[in-house]
């Protein structure tokens, strides 16, 4: 008798332990699973689904209402990708690629601290990933260190590449799926957040790289309005050159060519041919990471107002310059060598660009005639390579044309375009930082800085690891500012023994910036010179981007 009590005793003991590394949660499809995080006090709720992504000849369509369950939902995995290839650096056929990720990917991750309740609501950031809008997931970062700091934690998977991004303007690829995809994420979070203790009413939309232009073509839209207040940009901008798809038509064709479309110059045998087109192959051709007019080949575009769901159907600068545009808080910034990114391709473009700099102008400026580009090609190499030739000597030079045409000058015009509304804070940042978190690239021994999307590394876990004072230094430093404007809309609300530096507001009266080293420091006129330079170039010939039908119209016109 005494063993039987004994044991009962036992086991009632265990079962409370399990329950207490368990959370269930109600939403409005039905409950979910989280899990308790091993070494941290908040809840792991991976792969929950928000929306169902379209199949067959709807593939390419705005995805579908997750359907109501009864059952609990526990996740079996926190790997799902939607379907793509991973660039691995080299040059492979076709078939030495293999297909990764799956058709019904839009699945979403929660990282939800101990404390939150729904008598206790604590603010929330929503992640949006990174992949040249051809691959990654909500899952190749984690953000369990600012979970850490009272805050949910959300990323999610968006569809990637033709899948995502093809935009042909007809009723079967409308375009802007991913944007589509990302709508219905924060559409399900806003219904269903308050169950796990996040506030409805404090969501924070960050992103890096193509994830922070997303994060602002989200904010741009009227759509989205109460379904976040903040907006950070790490890296990226919707007026990046990749940000907006000049000619989604035309990359469509150039892409199904490479795939053996046998062109017609008919957008409807275009269209059939994407609707039957394989996976595999409109993944493998949709990875186009270097690309000499710093673009991705697919991207956002502007789609026609006739489209049954359009979301973007105006060019982001006309929208940004607008001011009936909703206020948001914006914390935005940018590495110090952003175009270190490009610098695996260094020998081959150097030569390139030595026969004909033209070629590597941004894909957003566009110009009467061949002798206007080459004239303005010949300004732009004088102004970085002072009429040299592009070698190892200058090798920086390239680095700062990159970082300036490709991120710089983009970030820089969409803060001073969010600060002329000055009804909400603007806060600027440089980061600079160096440490074993960042990336490493081939110029290590002539160039020491930060490459594109570095700071991103220190805010989340890309599964780097570190045990060095000023990399942990860096990253709670980072960590703190950043949740700290995700509660307090203040990235320095409150002074401490890391972060012993105020960070002003940005204006374009005073345009402050917080330099990010291995300390903090206010400085002034980020970019100055630079930025001048290439604003009378967009002045001159920005190619502001138009809706996808016109764009069609003209094409059908001139065939």
């Amino acid at each position: 008798m005494l063993r039987l009590i004994l044991f009962s005793v036992l086991f009632l003991s265990v079962y409370c332990n399990e329950d207490q590394n368990v959370r269930i949660v109600n939403t409005e499809e039905g409950p979910v699973q989280g899990n308790k995080y091993w070494d941290g006090d908040f809840y792991q709720f991976y792969g929950i689904p928000y929306a169902l992504a379209p199949s067959g000849r709807d593939k390419f369509k705005a995805p579908l209402p997750v359907k109501p369950r009864k059952e609990l939902y526990v996740s079996k995995t926190e790997n799902v990708v939607c379907q793509q290839t991973v660039y691995t650096g080299e040059d492979e056929d076709e078939e030495d690629k293999y297909l990764n990720g799956e058709e019904d990917c839009l699945l979403m991750n929660l990282l939800v601290p101990e404390i939150a309740s729904e008598k206790n609501l604590v603010p929330v950031i929503v992640y949006i990933h990174s992949g040249a809008f051809a691959g990654g997931a909500g899952t190749m970062s984690k953000l369990n260190y600012v979970s850490h700091r009272d805050v949910i934690g959300i990323s999610f998977n968006y569809r990637v590449g033709a899948l995502g991004f093809a935009c042909l303007g007809t009723e079967e690829i409308p375009g802007n799926a991913a944007l589509k995809d990302t709508l219905a994420a924060l559409k399900w979070i806003n219904k269903n957040i308050k169950n796990f203790g996040g506030d409805p009413d404090n969501v924070t939309l960050a992103g890096y790289s193509v994830g922070a232009t997303i994060a602002e073509l989200m904010a741009l839209s009227k759509q989205t309005e109460g379904l976040f207040n903040k907006l950070i940009l790490e890296s990226g901008s919707a007026l990046t050159p990749y940000s907006i798809n000049r000619h989604p038509v035309t990359t469509a064709k150039n892409i199904a060519i490479s795939m053996g479309f046998n062109s017609t110059g008919s957008l409807k045998d275009l269209n059939e041919f994407y609707l039957n087109a394989s996976i595999i192959s409109m993944a493998t051709k949709s990875l186009n990471f270097f690309l000499k007019n710093s673009t991705f080949g697919f991207a956002p575009c502007i789609e026609s107002p006739k489209n049954k769901q359009p979301f973007l159907t105006e060019s982001p600068l006309d929208i940004l310059k607008r001011k009936d545009v909703r206020p948001i808080a914006v914390l935005t910034g940018l590495a110090n060598f952003e175009g270190l990114s490009r610098a695996t391709k260094f020998d081959e473009w150097s030569e390139m660009m030595n026969k004909n700099f033209a070629d590597f102008i941004p894909a957003d400026l566009k110009f009467k005639d061949e002798k206007t580009k080459q004239s303005v090609a010949k300004e732009i190499y004088q102004y970085y390579f002072k009429g040299d030739e592009v070698t190892h000597d200058n090798v920086r030079a390239y680095i700062d044309y990159f970082s300036d045409s490709m991120f710089k000058y983009a970030i820089m015009k969409s803060a001073k375009l969010h600060a002329a509304r000055a009804t909400k804070p603007v806060y600027v940042y440089e980061f600079s930082y160096f440490g074993e978190l960042s990336a490493q690239h081939r110029f290590m021994d002539k160039i020491t800085g930060a490459s594109h999307r570095d700071q991103t590394a220190y805010i989340l876990d890309f599964h780097g690891y570190t045990k060095k004072r000023r990399d942990l230094d860096t990253r709670d430093r980072l960590t703190w500012m950043w949740t700290d404007f995700v509660k307090y809309e203040d990235p320095t609300a409150y002074e401490s023994s890391l972060i012993d530096t105020k960070w002003r507001k940005y204006s374009n009266e005073k345009p402050y910036h917080l330099s990010i080293g291995s300390k903090l420091q206010m400085k002034k006129n980020l970019l100055a010179d630079a930025f001048n330079f290439w604003d009378k170039l967009y002045e001159k010939y920005y190619w502001n981007p138009t809706s996808v039908s016109v764009i069609v119209i003209f094409i059908i016109t001139r065939c």
